[in-house]
């Protein structure tokens, strides 16, 4: 008897994300899924074209391509791992039974519009907990920005 994995298959999360944001490109490579998309948090919101890439068994890790994610003065971005990859989520709140467009798209919405409060009024409304409790699998907690984490 064949034992199944345990989550989505890359094509079956190709074809939901596909399926839930038709503009969206996914492209299935070498073991790795990449979907670049534009996300548009709020009707106020501008719009960011974001990349998506995930391994199976790994943590999705999402980066804006663009526009290029701005600081406060002096500030390193918050939420943010080496090489600017999104904070979105604890380790243990998403697993590979998931759907990529159900969870991590939207709290890339989320995490944007948070950003953009961000800038405004320079406190962190999103919660969570930075630096991690956990190190996630994306890298060491400090911004590229340079500086220390909020």
């Amino acid at each position: 008897m064949a034992t199944r994995r345990a989550g989505l298959s890359l094509p079956q999360q190709a074809f939901a994300l596909s399926a839930r944001f038709p503009d969206g490109k996914p492209t299935l490579t070498r073991g790795t899924l990449t979907w670049t998309g534009e996300v548009t948090p709020t009707e106020l919101s501008r719009t960011y074209l974001v990349r998506i890439r995930y391994r199976l068994g790994a943590t999705p890790k999402v980066t804006v391509i663009r526009p290029a994610l701005r600081t406060r003065r002096s500030e390193g971005l918050p939420h943010v791992y080496t090489g600017d990859i999104l904070c979105l989520h604890k380790d243990l709140d998403w697993a590979p039974l998931m759907s990529l467009a159900a969870t991590i798209v939207p709290w890339t919405a989320e995490w944007l519009m948070y950003y953009e409060i961000w800038l405004a009024t320079g406190n962190w409304e999103g919660g969570g907990e930075w630096p991690p409790v956990v190190p996630s699998d994306s890298a060491t907690f400090v911004s590229p920005r340079g500086a220390a984490p909020a």
